[in-house]
């Protein structure tokens, strides 16, 4: 007569296959996924509502659940700051791409341009919330990021002789805040694209021709670093 095998109970313990586990790798993927939608339904739902767009909302624009969104985002500040975050990480895209233009005034004009362009259209989180989260430590290196790649426009255009030599980087950004502004003035019937004319005159100015001696000088770039004073 033939033993029956015994079977021990490990063995017959159905182990997980990669069928049924997500790898780390797929599940960073799918959390990165759900970052970048919770992101941009904010984005839409506070251009559409204002930051009184609740979480419940932007939670299900981005076809996630309200637990998913607090545990990326615990607060509405910290979700503002992400979208403050990746405001400037794109402008460090543009900037550096600037730097590739063959005419160094191009370089300086373009940024100017797509900068002012892109803030124009961004009306849905308040001036006092995109300032507040603005100047937070946790965006030092992003902040840093915008100043290296700006002076190294402002830079390249004055070696060339084409930017008066008074300007600084950091001058480029509060240009372009200034330039969007103007469409968030409260008059019906402005054409929407006004800020274009303003970006001219501001261009004329940056020009070396004729240029008077500005007073005061320019913000210090480590109050902009180091928003918190150190």
């Amino acid at each position: 007569m033939v033993a029956s095998a015994s079977v021990s109970p490990a063995a017959a313990v159905t182990l997980p296959t990669m069928a049924t586990v997500e790898s780390p790798t797929a599940l960073r993927a799918d959390a990165a996924r759900n970052r970048e939608r919770i992101i941009a339904a904010a984005i839409e739902l506070f251009a559409e509502r204002g930051y009184e767009a609740s979480t419940a909302e932007i939670a299900a624009r981005a076809g996630v659940g309200e637990a998913t969104l607090f545990r990326r985002f615990p607060t509405k500040e910290d979700l503002i700051t992400a979208i403050v975050q990746m405001m400037l990480e794109e402008a460090a895209t543009v900037a550096a791409s600037c730097l590739e233009e063959e005419d160094p005034w191009r370089g300086v004009e373009r940024f100017l341009y797509e900068m002012a362009d892109r803030a124009s259209q961004d009306h849905g989180i308040s001036d006092a919330n995109k300032e507040q989260c603005m100047a937070s430590q946790a965006l030092a290196g992003e902040r840093r990021r915008v100043l290296d790649l700006t002076a190294q426009l402002v830079k390249r255009a004055q070696s060339a002789g084409v930017l008066r030599d008074d300007v600084a980087g950091q001058d480029l950004m509060f240009l372009m805040g200034a330039v969007a502004s103007v469409s968030e003035v409260p008059f019906p019937g402005l054409r929407p694209d006004l800020w274009k004319r303003y970006l001219g005159i501001v261009l004329d100015g940056l020009r070396p021709a004729c240029a008077t001696k500005l007073r005061p000088g320019p913000p210090p770039r480590r109050l902009i670093e180091n928003a918190d004073g150190d």
